[in-house]
This record gives C-alpha cells, sequence and structure tokens, in this order.
C-alpha cells in the first residue's frame, strides 16, 4: 500500500504551533484576499492543505518572553482561521530578540524593515498598537488592490510589506470610493501609475513603458 502522508515536517526543520500562539507585524490586511485564499483551501484534501502548509511556513521572529511574531503570511493564517484550521507550520526564528525589551523590539523590528505599522490611511501608528491576534486585523483595500495587479504592473519581488508600500503609493492618488465603485478601471489607473517616476523606489518598479 502506498504511503499516503505527508513526509515528517521535523525533518525539514518545521513545527506546527497554533495560530493564536502568533503575534502579528502589521496593522491591517487585504479581507478579500483573505476570503479569496480561504475558498481555494477549503477545497483542498487534508494531505493538500498539509503540503501547502509545509511549503508557505511562516517566517518568524522570536520576541519578548519567547513569543513568535510572525513576519509574512498573515493572509494565510487569517484564510486558515476562516476556514477552521487553527495550527501553521513554522520554521527555526529567523533572529532570537527575546532578550529585548517591548520597545527596544519593536524599534529594531521597524529599523530592519519587519514590521508594518501603518494604517490603512497612510498614518504610522506606535507598534505597540498592532494587534496581538491575527483575527483582530483590519481591512486594507489598497493593499487589495496592489495584490491584483502584482506581477503586470509591476514585479513580485521578495520584499516585506510589497503589498502594502504600492497600496500606499495608489492611495495618494485616487479614492476608496473609486475602489468601492470600479475595481476593474482602479486596477487600470493603477498599472499606469506603477510605471510614473514617482514609483521607481518602489520594490518590483518596472519602469516607463
Amino acid at each position: 500500500m502506498t504511503d499516503e502522508r505527508p513526509a515528517d515536517p521535523a525533518q525539514s526543520g518545521l513545527r506546527e504551533v497554533a495560530i493564536d500562539g502568533l503575534r502579528p507585524t502589521q496593522l491591517t490586511l487585504g479581507l478579500s484576499e483573505v476570503k479569496r485564499r480561504a475558498k481555494i483551501m477549503a477545497g483542498l484534501s487534508r494531505r493538500e492543505l498539509l503540503a501547502l502548509l509545509e511549503e508557505k511556513a511562516v517566517p518568524c521572529m522570536l520576541g519578548p518572553k519567547k513569543r513568535l511574531y510572525m513576519i509574512d503570511h498573515h493572509h494565510l493564517c487569517r484564510a486558515l482561521l476562516e476556514i477552521g484550521h487553527d495550527t501553521v507550520m513554522v520554521g527555526t526564528p529567523r533572529a532570537d530578540w527575546s532578550d529585548l525589551d517591548v520597545p527596544t523590539f519593536w524599534h529594531r523590528m521597524e529599523t530592519q524593515g519587519f514590521c508594518w505599522p501603518i494604517d490603512v490611511d497612510g498614518n504610522r501608528r506606535p507598534c505597540i498598537k498592532i494587534p496581538e491576534h491575527i483575527s483582530e486585523l483590519t481591512d486594507n483595500p489598497w493593499r487589495t488592490l496592489a495584490r491584483g495587479v502584482r506581477g503586470k504592473a509591476y514585479s513580485n519581488e521578495d520584499t516585506p510589506f510589497q503589498e502594502f508600500m504600492w497600496g500606499n503609493y495608489y492611495r495618494s492618488f485616487m479614492t476608496t470610493r473609486l475602489l468601492q465603485s470600479d475595481i476593474e478601471l482602479a486596477e487600470k489607473l493603477a498599472a499606469k501609475l506603477s510605471r510614473l517616476d514617482e514609483a521607481q523606489d518602489l520594490p518590483g518598479y518596472l519602469g516607463p513603458k
């Protein structure tokens, strides 16, 4: 009989943890993206879902009181909760900063680009205001817009919070009403805005056509 079980995660340095035990490092996320991912994962078999979770292991930092702070895959974790799955795979923490006090930890996280304490209106908030649980993050339609044009308006780079950076850029040119009334038009406009010189410092900038 063929063994249908996925490979042992321990062999690849991964371990299973409760999503409740992971601390977010951003204020918002794109709820449309969460719903899209949840719908896809709900249709996976148990084996397929476990394989996906191993492939998308959540990168973390070890912070004060030995807590794990996720530095990516916030949408994945929120989508898993949506479908009733409460665990995820993590690897070895990228760094152990558990000896730092909370203010020093957040300062180092921000200066090294491992958190995004920017709200939906583009305002920087104190890192201490970042919610303690992934379920408390609020919607950011600008991040959703940026994810929708990724790969077309700009290239996908391995840069933390890339979509948030682009979303914040688009926000300065258009209104929330446009996003709500005509997302296709908003995406077309975003594609054009992505080619302007003003965007050249953003990760994944493709240059003028």
